[in-house]
């Protein structure tokens, strides 16, 4: 519990599948797959997440799209498009972010913190980390300059499971959840291959911001995998769902940074 330097995992069961996709899909939004799918199929398809998380992004960006040509208030646009974000997800990774915040702000030794995440009430610590979150992603979307929108919340929700694979990798495992499961479907090489590939799409999307987007997203993964062992002595499925939803607010963050400071 608590240690220093962390576990890296390194010999993933990877075996990807059109049942482990379809339960990653289920898994990830509201679409429902009527089929008996196992724990195991979906860690098999985990590598394939952040391309799932394209797929969504491609949803999301045409109700961007709908909303943007209706609607000439950029921050009313951003603010419809993040509550369809956490409503078409299911709110699974929401609920990550306020039990995170939770285990912070509790004083304590890494098992009083790990028993505060898990348990069900929401607290003060909690309601306050996902204000911050979530008001961060939507000025941050309000902010991207017109004619990159929709590149940037398809770019997204790739950089999203980006980063919960990240977290997948480093830190120890939880002994109990589904998340113990789901991690054994990635290792540090599959992890490296994912990267790049999110390299490149993140630069055919959006050039050097896109590129930046996806870096700092697997930053994120990392930190909070560091952040989650040295505080709880583990990774959990928690952390992997905090992971997602804050390392969407911290992409568009640098995405905005690059395209209206760095560029000008």
């Amino acid at each position: 519990m608590g240690k220093q330097k962390q576990t890296v995992r390194r010999h993933a069961r990877i075996k990807p599948s059109v049942d482990g996709v379809l339960g990653l899909i289920s898994f990830s939004t509201r679409i429902p797959i009527n089929r008996y799918i196992t724990i195991e199929q979906m860690a098999g398809s985990v590598i394939l997440w952040p391309y799932i998380g394209l797929g969504l992004g491609l949803i999301v960006g045409v109700i961007a799209y709908i909303l943007d040509y209706i609607i000439l208030e950029p921050l009313l646009v951003a603010t419809l498009v993040y509550c369809f974000i956490i409503w078409f997800t299911g709110f699974n990774h929401t609920d990550g972010v306020m039990d995170l915040g939770d285990g912070i702000m509790v004083h304590g030794d890494a098992s009083k913190r790990l028993s505060v995440m898990r348990d069900s009430t929401v607290g003060t610590g909690g309601i306050a980390t996902f204000f911050i979150v979530s008001i961060v992603t939507i000025m941050a979307l309000g902010a991207i300059p017109s004619g990159y929108l929709i590149q940037s919340v398809i770019l997204m929700e790739l950089c999203t499971k980006l980063s919960m694979i990240t977290s997948m990798v480093f830190g120890d495992s939880d002994t109990k959840g589904i998340g113990v499961e789901i991690r054994k479907g990635m290792d540090l090489k599959a992890l490296v291959v994912s990267i790049i590939v999110s390299l490149v799409i993140g630069g055919l999307l959006l050039g050097e911001a896109g590129v930046i987007a996806v870096f700092v997203s697997a930053l994120t993964g990392l930190y909070l995998s560091n952040l989650a062992d040295k505080t709880f002595g583990c990774v959990t499925g928690d952390i992997l769902g905090a992971s997602n939803e804050i390392a969407r607010a911290v992409c568009l963050v640098f995405i905005v940074i690059n395209l209206t400071v760095v560029m000008i």
